[in-house]
């Protein structure tokens, strides 16, 4: 009589649960994955700024791909996709609850997916995501939502609007910013406000770094305010046009507004004792949910969703490594497991400014434009969403 399989279930579809998924079923055969996604479609979202200001600049064939045919490399009942989203875990049970249509639950529009370990990756969203208090743009993946219509919808309000302000002067920021300013030129007014006194505060950017940015959107005569904050943000329900009120007193009307500021964790099926005050996942070195400053072993979180900084695409793979192994082990009853270091990761920032150019460093070696144009601007990174996708990245 064969074994019972091992069932990890992985709650998010993302880069971060990808990874997961694919590590861990070559690492360890005999388990049994289920990945819980709202969409079938894995959405590269990093090439955001490029695909929704310059339509024409990318195929939706390099930002969204299907998720399920990849994992047809695989042995049978290795694998199964559940379309949804976690509406709650029971841990009596071991179970977690998939909402999987629009409604409220009920026995038709939900299920239950049974785990012996689980994997939370369900990352963040952004208020312009979800189109609150800003123009709705999808940086990332929204629930039940059809992606490509969002996408088309958010392409034609840019195209249209002449004026736009941006609030929020982190990488996303500027990279859109940036974007906005090369696709139209003279054409528009783009207004960048920063509450810090420089761009890209808060996202570990050198100095040199930081200045090169205000150069290079400077250039290309991005209008930016400074140690300003955005006091509060109204759009008329005839005209849709929006009024941006300042800290300094100043009232700007905008036909678009994006908001770039805050990230909100993609937490409401969590139970509160996994939460720090933000509502990050708290989790130990090797990446397990700590509960009461207790580490769970059936447990484990990876990519936005943890409390860990700098909340980047570089430090995925290396979580996911993690995780994987660490299953993958205890399994095996291996008591040699991995840990996860934030500091020891080399720390990095690439901004493209436009296509041809940017800035960004790399440990202590500042980038010079057209390195950042070979890694990231000439294509936003679409090159290795097939990696990710696999991942392999």
């Amino acid at each position: 009589m064969a074994s019972k399989r091992v069932s990890v279930v992985i709650i998010g579809g993302s880069h971060a649960g990808l990874g997961v998924s694919h590590k861990l079923i070559r690492q360890a055969p005999e388990a049994s994955i289920t990945l819980i996604n709202p969409s079938e479609e894995y959405y590269f979202n990093i090439a955001a700024p490029r695909f929704l200001v310059k339509p024409d600049s990318l195929p939706s064939s390099k930002y969204l791909l299907n998720i399920g045919e990849t994992f047809t490399q695989y042995t049978e009942n290795s694998f199964t996709f559940v379309k949804g989203i976690a509406a709650k875990i029971d841990y009596l049970n071991k179970t977690v609850v998939v909402k999987t249509s629009g409604n409220s639950l009920n026995e038709r529009g939900s299920k239950l997916v049974a785990f012996d370990y689980l994997v939370i990756a369900s990352g963040s969203t952004t208020p312009a995501t979800l189109g609150q208090g800003s123009l709705k743009l999808p940086f990332k993946q929204t629930a039940f939502e059809d992606t490509r219509k969002v996408i088309f919808e958010a392409q034609e309000r840019i195209q249209a609007a002449t004026r736009i302000v941006i609030g929020g002067a982190g990488p996303l920021g500027v990279e859109l910013a940036g974007e906005l300013a090369e696709a139209t030129g003279l054409k528009k007014v783009i207004t960048l406000v920063s509450k810090g006194d420089c761009l890209l505060a808060g996202s570990g950017a050198t100095e040199t770094v930081q200045r090169t940015a205000e150069s290079l959107l400077g250039r290309r005569n991005v209008v930016i305010l400074k140690s300003i904050t955005i006091v509060q943000v109204y759009q008329d329900v005839e005209s849709k046009k929006w009024s941006v009120t300042l800290s300094d007193g100043q009232t700007i009307t905008a036909d678009e507004y994006i908001s770039r500021t805050g990230v909100l964790p993609n937490n409401d099926f969590i139970p509160k004792s996994f939460l720090n005050g933000e509502g990050w996942v708290n989790v130990d070195d090797q990446l397990r949910v700590v509960e009461d400053k207790i580490s769970r072993n059936d447990t484990y979180a990876v990519g936005d969703i943890t409390s860990h900084p700098y909340r980047l695409l570089s430090r995925v793979s290396a979580q996911a490594e993690v995780i994987a192994s660490n299953i993958a082990a205890t399994m095996k009853r291996d008591k040699r497991l991995m840990v996860y270091s934030a500091e020891a990761q080399q720390k990095m920032i690439v901004v493209p400014v436009g296509q041809s150019t940017g800035t960004g460093h790399i440990g202590g070696w500042t980038l010079l434009g057209c390195l950042v144009w070979f890694f990231k601007g000439k294509d936003f990174l679409t090159y290795k969403a097939p990696k990710f996708l696999l991942g392999k990245e």
